[in-house]
């Protein structure tokens, strides 16, 4: 917590209070962005990170159904995507008849090290990701690259990366909620993989959180849950639920290990 005003507060309340968002203007940013892609009439409107989980898949069909953009899907397989998001990946893609390729990676020993330090591992992992896409997109000379995340960059939902590819957030121009996300997906032939932690694709981070509660008793997706609270995603018991330290099931583990990860 960190004194503003005379009041303790978290450093997202901080930032919410020093750099209000303006929803209407981040919004129009981004889809005025997305409507001059469209325009280039180029054979892919931009890229899409689709890792099979709720957000990607949300957002593949808001490209589709709603901007009427022409993605190419783009699957960053660390060694730790779950098999039923993969099949999630395979169905979705078939289903919207949107080309889909995935490049295979291995994360372990950057894994392994996060973890062992008592470390989160997500916020590099993202960038590890964005960074495969990054020069994915460079090779194709796509110049947009769009992902399922629902919280804006500060005040925006747009990034310049280098040469002068942007990234985009979706979601955060929608604002859904859990409920009207999990009506989309409804639609669709998604199925919710049963993993621990909030995540619909992820193998490692229910462990990775569970590890990091062994030592600093918190989770480390504190400061998201308060940005989320911040924007109006989620209410402050549904925080409170999602901060709980996970359980592994013991078949969780042995997946682990059978893919390399270094656990006693």
């Amino acid at each position: 917590m960190y004194e503003y005003n005379g009041k303790k507060l978290c450093i997202e309340c901080i930032n919410s209070l020093r750099f209000p968002r303006n929803f209407e203007k981040m919004s129009k940013e981004l889809f005025d962005h997305l409507k001059a892609q469209k325009q280039k009439n180029n054979k892919y409107d931009c890229i899409l990170g689709f890792s099979g989980g709720k957000d990607s898949v949300v957002a593949l069909y808001l490209l589709i159904n709603d901007l009427k953009m022409k993605p190419l899907c783009i699957t960053v397989d660390n060694g730790y995507m779950a098999e039923e998001s993969m099949e999630n990946c395979k169905n979705i893609a078939k289903y919207f008849k949107v080309d889909w390729i995935v490049l295979n990676r291995d994360y372990t020993k950057f894994f392994n090290k996060m973890i062992s330090r008592g470390e989160s591992p997500c916020r590099i992992c993202s960038d590890m990701n964005m960074h495969e896409l990054w020069h994915f997109a460079r090779q194709t000379n796509i110049d947009t690259i769009v992902t399922g995340h629902e919280l804006p960059f500060g005040t925006t939902a747009l990034r310049n990366m280098k040469k002068d590819i942007t990234l985009a957030r979706l979601l955060v121009g929608y604002k859904l909620s859990e409920k009207e996300r999990y009506e989309i997906l409804d639609k669709l032939p998604w199925k919710k993989p049963d993993l621990a932690g909030y995540t619909t694709n992820c193998l490692i981070l229910g462990y990775a959180l569970q590890e990091f509660y062994k030592k600093h008793h918190i989770s480390f997706e504190y400061d998201r849950v308060s940005a989320m609270i911040r924007y109006g995603l989620m209410t402050k018991e549904e925080a409170r639920s999602s901060l709980v330290c996970p359980k592994i099931p013991e078949e969780m583990i042995t997946e682990l290990k059978k893919r390399g990860l270094d656990i006693k």
